[in-house]
């Protein structure tokens, strides 16, 4: 980019500057990972909650069953 005759430059990078943003944010990744594996795990205590109590996994696998049994017969 030139004005006249004068060159403007953009400024240049601290040397090292990127390396200690990254030193930084090392550490994030490994936290959303974590809080993505409790969210998980909360849903599917409550989904195996929901089922035990309701008795759904039961009867989804009973009525398998029948229809398994009358394409046998």
């Amino acid at each position: 980019m030139t004005r006249g005759s004068t060159t403007i430059r953009p400024p240049r990078p601290v040397p090292g500057r990127r390396l200690l943003r990254r030193a930084a944010e090392s550490g994030q990744a490994t936290a959303e990972y974590a809080l993505v594996l409790l969210g998980v795990s909360l849903i599917a205590v409550l989904v195996l909650d929901w089922a035990r109590n309701t008795n759904m996994v039961s009867r989804l696998l009973n009525a398998v069953f029948r229809s398994i049994s009358k394409l046998i017969t």
